[in-house]
């Protein structure tokens, strides 16, 4: 936002200035933007670079460097990749000087040596010495207002940017906390300044931020601020990647007690600085900044804890060429704090405390176990934890051999491909004696790398077997049904929860563990990190590693809370911290609980709904009483005799039984179309046996067929058109199905059901070979990820395609989650024709599986679980977190048990019976209801207090005076907070019909929030967006408010609209007026966002004296607005002298004119000889970018510079004074101006 405007001003006031004095309080120089020019630190508004404090840090990092030319060379290479940079090829700009940021630049050195010229101190005492050597290592800088001009010299202002070292490594965006959304729109100007801005970013034109993507080069954090909250990210990040960061241990706090937050120190020392008052508790801001941004640890995050993940689409994306391979696609990634607040626990204990080899005892004491809940980036964690280690300057750290050990082969290589990007040496044990040979070097020299080892290869036959692995030897499901009933009858006769779920292994197999392995390696620099921490297994693993590496450091990393019996043998194994209370249990090194998760959105909570009813104890009755006709024609003796050899039907027959499984697919399908299917999102179902599986997959294809048929009956009739004049309240269930059936019809009929189930005896003759074959199961789970083609629009009413885009594209669930191990997104969802991939295959909606998949599995696309097998403990808890993956608009998982596990928790968890913990994972659908209630309550309690009458929005004077109600910002945001938190409740309620009962708030709401934004011009682009609803609620009420706003006759948001004055001219005058106060605002604030035009200044100082001058007089306003408008109105005109010319002609013409008339040397140019030297330019630059082989490269833009001097020269432009010079100017200039228009250029040469 410009400075000079009222938004501006509060936006330095709120945001702006406490961030800035909380940097200068921890060691940051500041120089005001406006005066880095006359202090000497840049020539002009294009450089990026502060050279001269770059070059004294070259010198002072680098011994070697004898003089300022040694310090140009270097200087040069990083300059050269900031120059001609286009919003496509930022992305390979940052890679590259990212890699020369970390790694130096090799320079010929004095003795015509290769040396290495380091951009950083990257030494301990620079990162992490004292303030003092901190500051005196490295040189940190933060600028305000920072002014940098585009390819075309228009300008951009950045409200803060850090230089280290002259290098502008972070860039942050702030915003006034009184405006709705202030950090979302902080995020979308952060991504409109890289060029790159977000997919649901309306503003085009002049009404964006102009795209500066030469500053992002260097750039590896970005930070959107509003004064109270902060959320960090880096240029490609989404806006829902941007995170917040809450914790600042183990910076703050004492390290040796683990329930110490370190809050309280953070406080002490803002207090000190004077930036926080004596009943202040410190912002998540003030969080973020003193970890984040503080001097040295900066250096730290950048170096340790940022990386390039490369995005996998499964070669979905129909844009690749077929010529020329494609440059592989990344995100760059940034540490959430959890993951930055276990390493940093890890190292320091690594550091601080004695290991078994020093003390003799009987534990290592540098170990212990990290609890961090599932999907909250465990195997992140570990990448940069080797990372941390491997780059670290100090000898104690970069030497550790890391040990990972997994029980599970596609866990595994998660986490190989996770640490791979540690730029850590990989190794993979390929058998136990292979292991045993990489052990021998495990903390030895030359031993520093990541080895992985599943624990079979560790323990053998002595490992426990995992997934459909647990299944008979002879390729027969395991009885879940009755080891589940087995497992029932052993608690209630009263034996240990934790005996039952897991039990423990005996001392024989203890003993046999500890003969495995002779010893490997003594040394103590190892560090093993060992998964799934929970598993009794972790006993026997303990044993084994003993003997191979007994001086090694252990830590345990768990996704599910501990058994409260396994927490002293845990603690025997890895450590375990005294309480923080007097007499409390032990405690773990760092702990990040589902709540926490929930709260900063890594994963989205989890609601189970019961769908089990009588009809399986029926169905069991009716099936005994099939077997006792059987045998009735035989004697009692005969009888018993069948009795005793085959017993009545188990539970397993029952839940195999065909009729039960159809009864069931009908009441999933349906549940799916009303839920998961309306947003995009797919469905995973799991059965109690392979064969039932298989069963639901011919089930659900017959259910499908049988609703398409109702669909169509209901169609015909008549009935759909019927509902067209009732309210959506008044359906019955059966209507409300059909018509959400009718509206997907299309997507229905093509979605597949496929099951995934491992091999068994059935293997050799063939069968269900389609759906136990390793690759084809590959190929089905690739299909899974993929999102669907196409969704149709919100309003059931529109028929398919839609008019307009879906304001959630179907291509943007799962979207680039770079917390995500697969991730898809992009071309891959645009699809084939009729909804079918490139061969010809259609998209699957469900997985169907009996035990694979339930753990380990990454699906961000998944919403739904459905239960129909027993399972319990950990298992449960893990198979719940398949649906808690966060992607685009799903704002919950839900499980749906058809079984009844859910019916009595304290069966099913009896293990963590007390551990509330655990309980967070899972929380009925039936919470939601009163939750609901009390939103919208306190929409009712906000509206009073504001002035407005929640029930009485019945008119448009009702309306009008509710929308004036709101004028404040701060109000506004207020309304908007809590207008959210009912609608997102009444979104997850539904398609309950208690949701129903709130449908007359829900709309009467809803068109108050589009009438205030659209007349405040508060969303992006000024009109209003329903990015924030649910997909369910927009599709009850987008038919509403497009009839709203057709018959309230909104006035358009821009007053150069040719209807804009008509539609005022229909208001009431203090309607009028207020809508030529709000178009006229938005219009100026909008231009001084882009460009500084001294009319644009003027008329915003006169149009804040009109309204204090006349304040509540609208029929004044009104008058005195009218030619205001007109002026701004004018200022907008054409030049009449270029209207002839393309668009990409008229930008040329201004451009030259103003470098023309800029230059103190180039000569003035009359309009004829002006559009003499636009033409040759014009000719140029699209004869150029014609060719296939141009691609915006430094090459080609060099080519091209030279090409346009030469036409510049041959067309008569010459220089007084200053030789070639300032032509060679003008060259590059528009050289780069083409290379970031690359696109338009492009566009327009094609339709010549």
């Amino acid at each position: 936002m410009a400075a000079g405007t009222a938004g501006g001003a509060t936006e330095r006031v709120e945001a702006e200035r406490p961030l800035l004095e909380h940097l200068k309080a921890m060691g940051w120089q500041y120089i005001e933007g406006a005066r880095l020019k006359e202090a000497g630190e840049r020539g002009d508004f294009r450089e990026v670079l502060l050279e001269r404090r770059l070059r004294a840090a070259l010198r002072r990092s680098s011994s070697w460097m004898k003089s300022d030319a040694h310090a140009e060379a270097t200087i040069s290479a990083l300059r050269a990749a900031t120059r001609h940079v286009s919003a496509q090829s930022l992305p390979q700009a940052n890679r590259d000087v990212t890699t020369l940021l970390l790694y130096g630049d090799m320079q010929q050195g004095p003795d015509d040596k290769q040396v290495q010229a380091k951009f950083f101190d990257w030494s301990r005492e620079a990162l992490e010495g004292s303030r003092e050597e901190v500051l005196a290592r490295n040189d940190y800088l933060v600028v305000d207002q920072f002014r940098v001009h585009d390819a075309d010299g228009r300008p951009s202002v950045l409200d803060l940017v850090l230089f280290v070292n002259g290098i502008p490594l972070v860039i942050i965006e702030c915003k006034s906390p009184d405006i709705p959304d202030p950090l979302g729109k902080a995020i979308r100007d952060l991504r409109a300044y890289t060029g790159r801005p977000l997919d649901d970013d309306t503003r085009r034109g002049s009404g964006a931020p102009r795209g500066v993507p030469h500053l992002f080069v260097p750039a590896q954090l970005l930070v959107a601020a509003d004064g109270t909250h902060a959320a960090l990210g880096t240029y490609s990040s989404a806006e829902q990647h941007y995170a917040l960061w809450r914790s600042v241990t183990p910076d703050y706090g004492d390290p040796d007690r683990p329930g110490d937050d370190g809050a309280e120190d953070l406080r002490r020392e803002l207090r000190g600085w004077g930036l926080l008052g004596p009943e202040e508790a410190p912002t998540l801001q003030q969080r973020l900044s003193a970890i984040v941004l503080r001097p040295g640890n900066l250096l730290n995050i950048v170096r340790h804890y940022v990386f390039e993940k490369p995005v996998d689409e499964d070669s979905g994306d129909r844009t690749k060429s077929r010529f020329k391979a494609a440059e592989p696609k990344t995100v760059k990634v940034v540490c959430r704090h959890q993951q930055y607040r276990a390493t940093e626990k890890i190292v320091a204990r690594l550091r601080t405390r004695p290991s078994r080899r020093v003390t003799g005892g009987d534990r290592d004491e540098r170990g212990g176990v990290i609890w961090h809940t599932q999907g909250a980036g465990k195997s992140f964690t570990m990448q940069f934890l080797a990372r941390r280690l491997h780059m670290s300057p100090d000898p104690a750290l970069n030497g550790i051999t890391l040990v990972a050990i997994t029980d599970r082969t596609d866990l595994q290589r998660q986490l190989r491909r996770a640490v791979a990007l540690s730029d850590s040496e990989i190794r993979e044990a390929t058998s136990r004696t292979d292991l045993e040979r990489l052990l021998r070097r495990a903390g030895r020299a030359g031993g520093r790398a990541v080895i992985f080892a599943t624990i079979q290869k560790f323990l053998g036959d002595l490992a426990p077997a995992t997934g459909e692995g647990k299944d008979t030897a002879d390729g027969e499901d395991k009885a879940l049904a009755e080891d589940f009933e087995q497992a029932r009858r052993r608690l209630e006769a009263g034996e240990s929860a934790e005996e039952v779920a897991d039990p423990t292994p005996d001392e024989r197999t203890l003993s046999r563990a500890e003969r495995i392995f002779p010893e490997c390696s003594d040394e103590d620099r190892v560090l093993v990190l060992v998964d799934e921490a929970h598993r009794s297994h972790t006993s026997v693993l303990h044993a084994c590693l003993r003997k191979a590496l007994p001086n090694a450091a252990r830590v345990g990393f768990t996704g599910t809370p501990l058994m409260q019996g396994r927490l002293t043998d845990t603690g025997r194994i890895f450590g375990l911290e005294p309480s923080s209370e007097s007499g409390g249990a032990p405690e773990f090194l760092d702990t990040y609980r589902m709540t926490e998760a929930e709260r900063d959105k890594v994963v989205v909570p989890v609601r189970y709904a019961g769908r089990a009813t009588t009809a399986e104890v029926r169905d069991r009755e009716r099936l005994d009483a099939c077997f006792e006709d059987l045998i009735e024609p035989l004697d009692e003796e005969q009888q018993e005799r069948v009795r005793e050899k085959y017993g009545a039907p188990s539970a397993r027959v029952v839940a195999e039984s065909v009729p039960m499984i159809r009864r069931k697919a009908i009441d999933m399908l349906e549940h799916y179309v009303a839920g998961p299917l309306t947003g995009g999102f797919k469905a995973q179902i799991a059965a109690v046996s392979r064969r039932a599986a298989v069963t639901y997959r011919s089930a659900l294809r017959e259910a499908r067929t049988d609703l398409l048929r109702r669909v169509e009956e209901f169609d015909d009739c008549g009935r759909r058109e019927a509902l067209r004049d009732k309210l959506p309240e008044t359906y019955t269930a059966e209507e409300s199905l059909l018509l959400r059936a009718w509206q997907f019809q299309e997507l229905l009929r093509r979605i597949d059901f496929v099951p995934v189930i491992s091999a068994g005896a059935e293997q050799k003759e063939g069968v269900w070979r389609e759906w136990t074959d390793p690759e084809e199961q590959r190929k089905h789970i690739a299909r899974f990820l993929r999102p669907f083609p196409q969704l149709p629009p919100d309003n059931p009413w529109v028929t398919y395609p839609a008019a307009e885009p879906d304001p959630v594209p179907a291509e943007s669930v799962g979207d680039m989650n770079p917390w995500s191990d697969l991730v898809f997104g992009g071309g891959a969802a645009s699809g084939g024709d009729n909804g079918r991939d490139e061969a010809g295959q259609p998209p699957i909606a469900f997985l169907i599986v009996k035990s694979m998949l339930l753990t380990g599995f990454d699906a961000p696309i998944e919403q739904a679980l459905y239960l129909d097998r027993p399972i319990r403990d950990a298992e449960l808890l893990q198979a719940i977190a398949r649906v808690n993956r966060p992607a685009r608009r799903k704002r919950e998982g839900l499980v749906v048990d058809y079984y009844g596990v859910l019916n009595n928790l304290g069966v099913t968890l009896a293990a963590y019976r007390g551990n509330p913990p655990a309980l967070d994972s899972l929380r009925s659908m039936a919470d939601e209801i009163p939750e609901m209630k009390r939103t919208a309550d306190l929409v009712r309690e906000f509206l009073a207090a504001a002035g407005i009458d929640p029930d009485g929005l019945t008119s448009r004077a009702a309306f009008s005076s509710a929308v004036l109600a709101l004028g404040d910002p701060a109000v506004r945001a207020g309304f908007d907070t809590r207008l959210g938190d009912f609608l997102g409740a009444v979104d997850r309620v539904l398609p309950h019909e208690k949701a129903l009962d709130h449908l007359h708030d829900v709309r009467a709401w809803s068109v108050l929030q589009m009438r205030v934004r659209r007349h405040y011009r508060d969303d992006t682009g000024g009109g209003f967006a329903m990015r924030g609803y649910g997909r369910k609620v927009r599709a009850l009420i987008a038919e509403h408010l497009r009839a709203q706003e057709i018959e309230q006759k909104i006035p358009p948001v821009s007053i150069l609209a040719p209807d804009f004055d008509e539609v005022v001219g229909t208001l009431p005058v203090h309607e009028a007026a207020a809508e030529q106060v709000q178009g006229l605002r938005y219009h100026l604030e909008e231009r001084l966002a882009v460009e500084e035009r001294p009319v644009y200044r003027q008329l915003s100082v006169e149009l804040e004296r009109v309204l204090e001058e006349f304040a509540g007089n609208w029929e004044e306003i009104s008058r005195e607005l009218l030619p205001l408008v007109d002026r701004a109105r004018r200022a907008e005109e054409a030049d009449p002298a270029v209207a002839d010319l393309s668009p990409m002609e008229q930008r040329l013409y201004v451009l030259i004119g103003e470098k023309l008339t800029e230059s103190e040397t180039l000569e003035d140019a009359s309009p004829e000889r002006l559009r003499r030297l636009v033409d040759e330019v014009y000719d140029e630059i699209t004869a150029t970018v014609r060719m296939a082989s141009f691609g915006g490269r430094e090459r080609h833009v060099t080519l091209l510079e030279a090409r346009l001097y030469e036409r510049l020269r041959a067309a008569g432009l010459r220089s007084s004074g200053a030789g070639r010079e300032a032509v060679k100017r003008l060259a590059s200039a528009l050289a780069g101006y083409a290379t970031e228009h690359l696109a338009e250029f492009r566009a327009e040469a094609r339709q010549e």
